[in-house]
């Protein structure tokens, strides 16, 4: 079985040393997450709103509790190195509370210029980390999904294979499954040469905005179907069973939609069968390898996703060269063949 990744914690927050931070501190986080809620997803501000909790929390314990626009810059770098040497932050945790202390500084710079006119961005003197990958990463080939799949065939878990299938048809997060319906699965609703169920509305996905945004999601049909078929019966027997009625495709026992905590304790499983540790991100990397891999463009996989920009195909494709098909070793293969038989 796969050693689970692991995430270091060192707590230094506490509801009885937020209660003691500088009280224009607070004021100042408070103006700032009002305004970010007007913008951003509640969960999005709960992660700001984290993130200064560290920061206020070691000025409040190592920092005399100072006043957040009176901070020097070796303040502002004590406390980074702070964050590197105690709590270990490696560089995506680095670069999150350097980037919500810098959009609290330029809202404060923007707004709050009457009140303190000497006060500048300090973030811009802290040096951001190398970006680099803390964790190994697991990179699935078909044939491994595949070998899970069987496994989870030969435990009866019909609802765990047809999860499987959706994500490797479709990529999409752990937080989008669990609000897939079973009316917006139509097998003629068809779209880019048929390969695709394209689901009958939109379904909402991570994007900027309060609301995120709401995109038709695309599956492979061949991938999904079949597991798909096997499942509604399984569903509607429970659904039945508790006398349950509603339209969400993945449930739990008792026929309630079931959460993304569900979601995840299924997927948690999964190493059981697998040689490495699956995690719920993996899905997608696999989706975007595996349909580059046989050869989609750039472009398609881009739209199939919906993602703004195509540098999100590079982040999310893990083959090497040696996975790609390359046109030009057909004339390799060509030329040799010429060698053979002169």
């Amino acid at each position: 079985m796969p050693e689970a990744r692991k995430t270091y914690r060192n707590i230094i927050v506490t509801d009885e040393i937020i209660a003691n931070f500088n009280p224009e501190n607070q004021k100042l986080v408070n103006k700032y997450l009002k305004n970010l809620a007007t913008k951003r997803s509640p969960k999005t501000v709960n992660a700001y709103k984290s993130d200064f909790n560290v920061f206020f929390a070691w000025n409040y314990l190592y920092n005399d509790n100072e006043l957040f626009t009176n901070l020097k810059k070796l303040d502002m770098q004590d406390f980074f190195d702070f964050g590197i040497t105690d709590l270990k932050w490696k560089s995506n945790r680095y670069a999150r509370i350097h980037s919500s202390l810098s959009e609290l500084s330029k809202f404060i710079e923007k707004f709050f210029d009457e009140t303190y006119p000497n006060f500048r961005n300090l973030l811009k003197f802290v040096e951001k980390l190398p970006k680099e990958n803390s964790r190994e990463k697991s990179v699935f080939k078909k044939e491994e999904l595949d070998y899970l799949m069987d496994c989870l065939g030969k435990e009866n878990l019909i609802n765990e294979q047809c999860l499987l299938a959706l994500i490797m048809a479709s990529g999409a997060r752990a937080s989008e499954l669990v609000r897939f319906t079973t009316d917006m699965i139509d097998y003629n609703n068809t779209a880019f040469d048929g390969l695709f169920l394209e689901t009958t509305s939109k379904i909402k996905v991570k994007g900027r905005g309060v609301d995120g945004k709401y995109i038709e999601r695309y599956i492979i049909k061949d991938l999904f179907v079949p597991f798909y078929n096997k499942y509604l019966p399984v569903r509607q027997l429970i659904m039945d069973e508790n006398n349950k009625e509603h339209n969400y495709l993945f449930i739990t026992r008792t026929g309630d939609p079931i959460k993304v905590s569900g979601i995840r304790g299924w997927m948690e499983k999964w190493d059981n069968y697998l040689t490495k540790h699956w995690y719920p991100h993996a899905g997608r990397h696999f989706w975007t390898s595996y349909l580059s891999s046989i050869g989609l463009e750039k472009e398609l996989i881009q739209e199939l996703q919906n993602w703004s920009s195509s540098d999100l195909v590079d982040l999310y494709n893990d083959n090497t060269a040696k996975d790609r098909k390359w046109k030009g070793l057909e004339k390799l293969k060509n030329a040799l063949a010429d060698e053979s038989n002169q």
